[in-house]
Order: C-alpha cells, then structure tokens, then sequence
C-alpha cells in the first residue's frame, strides 16, 4: 500500500551522521569527529569489535597480536573504485553496522543525558550522508547496517532513516550563506565536497520565490575515490623510497611508515601551501639508526624535510590534478556557474584551494571555502532534515525501467528469448524504459509507464511481479545479463472466470524525493510500494514477472 507521510512531530530530536571514510561527524547540540577506525580482537573463533574510533587506536598497542584495526571501509561500497579485494574476515557491511551500532550508542546517551527522559530513542529521526557516486546498491547497503545497528527497525516508517547525498548535505548548508557570496535567483553555484575517500561534486540552479529560496541540481552528482587519503598513500610511498635508498629495511606492515603518515595526515597536510617546505618530527626508533645518510634524505637530528617541489610533484599533485578534472567536468556541464565552494576535510586544504583558484579564478567570480568547511557535510545534513523540500529538483543518477514482453522481431531478437503465448510471439527480457539516467525531475513529480498483464488460461496461482532494473548508462534492449534491483509483488489480479488474453492494466510510477527511488504499482485501484531493496534473489524464466508487457501507444 501507499507509504504514508512520516509524522515528524512524533521525532522532535534529529541526529545527522556523516559516515566518512577517515572520519565520522555527529551533529547534536554540538559537534564532534572520530576517526571512522574500529578494533576487533579474535576470541573462540569470531571477531568482536573491541573499540571504535580514537580509542581503537589506543587499545590497539596494549592488546597484542590478537587484536587487529579495521579502517577505510567505507570506500569498498564505490563499485567503480579499483580497489584490491576484501581480505578482512570482517564483511564491510558488518563493520559498518558494528562501528554505527557503537556510534549511535554514544550520541543516545549523550542526548538522553542532556535533555532528558522525555527524549527517548523512540523519539529520534535519522539523517545519514552518503555519497552522490555512489550506486543505489551502496546506499541500500548502507540503510541495511544502519537497521542493523539499530538506529531504526524494519518496521518504521523508511523516512525515519533519512539518507541525503553529501554534496547536496553540503549545498544547503552553503544556502544559507547565499546573501553573503552575492549569490540570487538564476545563479548557479558548485559543490565540490572533498573528503578522505571520496570526492563528490554537484551544481545547483538558486531559485527565489515568495515561498523562500530553493535549489535544484543542474547537473548529475558526479565524483571518484580520489580523497584525501590517497595522498597519505603517496607520503608513505616516499617515505618508503627515502628510507629505502639509505638502507633501511621497510616492510609492508610497518608500523614506523604508518605512525609517520598520521603524523603528516592531522599536522602538516592541512597547512601545504605548495610553497614552504614541510618539516616531520621523527620519534626515537631503532629504525633510523640502520639509515646510512640521514642528510640524504633530508633528516637532520630528530627533524626530516620535504621540499615543496618534491610534495607537489609526488604527494599532492596526482590526487589534485583528478580533483580538477571532476570540477571541469561539472563545469563543462553547467555552464555560466557563479560560485564554486570547497567543502569536507580535504576541501579545506590551502593547497587545494589554491589551485582550485588558480585553475577556475580567472572565469569563476567566486570560490571559497565557506566557515569551518570540514563540517558543512553533518550541518547541512540536518537543515536536509528539518527542511525537505529545500531542493526542489533532482538528476537522476541511473537509468530506471521494467523488464516486459515485446513482440518478437525476427532477424533481430534471439530465438532462445523467444516464447509463444496466447497473445502471439513474443520477445521476453525486454527492457522498458521509465526514466533515462540524467533527467531532471522534481521532488514532487512522478514518472511513469504504462503496462498490462495477460492471462494465459489455466487456473489462477502464486502471486505476479514487477521486476525493476537500475542501469547506469543507456538504456539496454534485454535484461539477460542484469541482476533486478527491486521487485514488487502484486497478488494475482486473475479469476477463474477470466478468459485466455484477458489483460489487467496497471501503472508503475517512480518516486525520485530523496536520494532513495520508490517504486509504486497501481492495480485495480490497489497501491504497492517498495523501495529499491537490491535483494539477491534469482529468478526462473518461467516466473511470472515476464508477464506483462508495455502499453500499446500510451
């Protein structure tokens, strides 16, 4: 049936979580960040998440070999990432699910500590961030391991757990900066939110009506796995080939190069300017001392440089030069943007913006990096709570349809799809198309096709079903080789008393509000819902989700 409107006044406390790769904001009555790290430890053979976030990292040098740091999993849910194989015991769905499950914890307590018995768990509403690049089966993964956690159950309303891109989190939270950019109606700005794992960029078309100001995406939300953490890769790379040249033995696991990268992680990555040079501060280790000539490298007592040159060469520019082909990219798109803003952990490097400014200034009136950027993602997180229908326009990021029957087009359909049915030969696996990757829809707005089931005779049983397929790209002829993303059970519109050929008409609408797509089938004046679930079910070509095909000229 329908969904209905979730009730907010029912969850007067919104909590926004923006799950990062290296770090994880909360927004409550103030804020705070934790690394995204978890520690399991090994006992009668299962895995237990021991601690999360800085104290994983603590516990980790007083508990032994047992135990072991899990971090930078939230990167293995970008399906275009070229990432090596997941070799943790640990499932990432599972990891995600235990670090939100010790997360939400702590912010529940925190808040019923704060304000009071009268604010239960049963009173909080979710907002949680994920990226725009991601596919509907990473965000789906990610609503199932904040069920898990227990965040919400399967039984609340789904709006309850709210999930909002992280550009557009961090576009209505620089919305509210519009006056002071100069920014009004007819104006385009970009969002290029720049974090650990990922970058994620969109452009926002400004609206200003009576009713108050909106946005609507201009363009596709758009972005890699090009964030800040693979220029700590890049650091540890030439430290390892630094020490290397000079005799050191360096190994894989080393916890020297790891201890060191942090260090240039949260001390001196920020403040590169891509002009002075940087200066590390080395522990005491017996590493060093297997260093033939430390002046070689730049180390001089308990101090090591890196020139300016040698970090933009090696470090910096690699991960940069991605993060301004992506913007030239949405630009290339837009068109006539007034404003870009710079925004995440990453977004807020002198060295960045600076480029940034250098590659765009000259055709870019304004580019910024709006107050404490680092935290525009958790804000903006809740405004997308509190206030809903701020953007009022969204592209879709994939190509949605329906698998039908169509009539069979000899010399062009294969023969193996070909089935003969009381309604003639038909061609079966067929793609429909309802709404084409790109398209600009309105929060508001509903697209949909138009469809039919025939009756092949005999006695009615089991229920029918509407299978639905995501693409992302064009639209294909078959669905052969594409796993279904949703399915809608419809029960058997049939009777006995229906002739062979009898159709029942039936409408499948799409519903684009938020960053998840709902699918609704209207069917003799009953409505059935879902949302995109990603199920791994397997179907048999016989079932019955092959049996309906696309209105004639509707």
């Amino acid at each position: 049936m329908p969904l209905s409107t979730l009730d907010l006044d029912e969850f007067p406390v919104v909590v926004a979580i923006d799950f990062g790769t290296t770090f994880s904001p909360k927004q409550l009555m103030y804020y705070a960040k934790t690394p995204t790290v978890s520690l399991y430890k090994k006992t009668n053979n299962k895995y237990k998440m021991e601690s999360w976030g800085c104290d994983s990292k603590l516990k980790k040098g007083r508990s032994g070999s047992e135990c072991f740091l899990l971090y930078k999993y939230k990167t293995q849910l970008d399906e275009s990432a070229d990432l090596p194989p997941w070799s943790s015991p640990i499932s990432v769905p599972d990891a995600i699910s235990d670090f939100l499950r010790a997360l939400h914890e702590y912010v529940a307590g925190k808040i019923e500590q704060e304000l009071g018995k009268r604010f239960t768990r049963d009173s909080f509403r979710y907002c949680l961030t994920v990226p725009a690049m991601w596919s509907d089966k990473a965000k789906d993964t990610m609503r199932q391991a904040a069920i898990r956690a227990g965040l919400v159950k399967t039984s609340d309303h789904m709006d309850r757990l709210m999930l909002v891109t992280e550009p557009e989190a961090a576009a209505l939270y620089c919305e509210r900066s519009c006056k002071e950019y100069d920014l009004k109606h007819g104006d385009r700005f970009l969002i290029c939110d720049a974090g650990g794992g990922t970058v994620d960029l969109i452009v926002y078309d400004i609206s200003e009506t009576a009713k108050g100001r909106s946005l609507s995406e201009v363009t596709k939300g758009h972005g890699a796995s090009c964030g800040s953490m693979l220029i700590d890769q890049n650091f540890g790379k030439l430290l390892a080939q630094k020490f290397t040249e000079q005799g050191a033995s360096v190994r894989n696991d080393d916890d020297v190069i790891s201890n060191l990268v942090e260090k240039f992680a949260f001390a001196l990555k920020p403040q590169f300017n891509g002009v002075d040079d940087l200066y590390l501060e080395l522990p005491w280790n017996s590493f060093f001392e297997d260093i033939e000539f430390p002046d070689a490298i730049g180390i001089d007592e308990d101090v090591m440089r890196f020139t300016a040159v040698e970090l933009k060469k090696l470090v910096f520019d690699p991960v940069v030069e991605q993060v301004l082909e992506l913007i030239q990219g949405q630009l290339d798109k837009a068109k006539d943007c007034s404003a870009i803003f710079m925004v995440g952990g990453f977004g807020s490097s002198t060295y960045l913006l600076e480029r940034v400014m250098q590659e765009f200034g000259n055709s870019i009136k304004t580019i910024s990096a709006p107050n404490r950027p680092e935290i525009a993602v958790v804000f903006g997180a809740v405004y997308a709570a509190l206030s809903p229908g701020k953007v009022t326009a969204r592209a879709t990021r994939r190509c949605y349809g329906v698998e039908v029957n169509r009539n069979f087009e000899v010399g062009v359909d294969p023969t193996e799809l070909m089935v003969r049915r009381v309604d003639g030969v038909k061609c079966r696996d067929r793609f429909s198309t309802i709404v084409k990757k790109g398209t600009v829809v309105k929060v508001d707005e509903c697209i949909d096709g138009a469809y039919y089931f025939t009756h092949q005779g005999g006695i009615p049983t089991g229920d029918m079903q509407v299978s639905i397929y995501s693409i992302d790209g064009d639209p294909p002829r078959y669905v052969t080789k594409l796993s279904p993303s949703a399915h809608i059970l419809i029960p058997n519109p049939f009777t006995t008393s229906d002739p062979p050929g009898r159709e029942v008409h039936f409408i499948v609408k799409f519903y684009f509000g938020l960053s998840e797509i709902r699918a609704e089938t209207t069917i003799k004046g009953n409505v059935y819902s879902t949302r995109l679930k990603f199920d791994a079910v397997e179907l048999d070509d016989s079932s019955n989700q092959s049996l309906f095909q696309k209105d004639r000229e509707y």
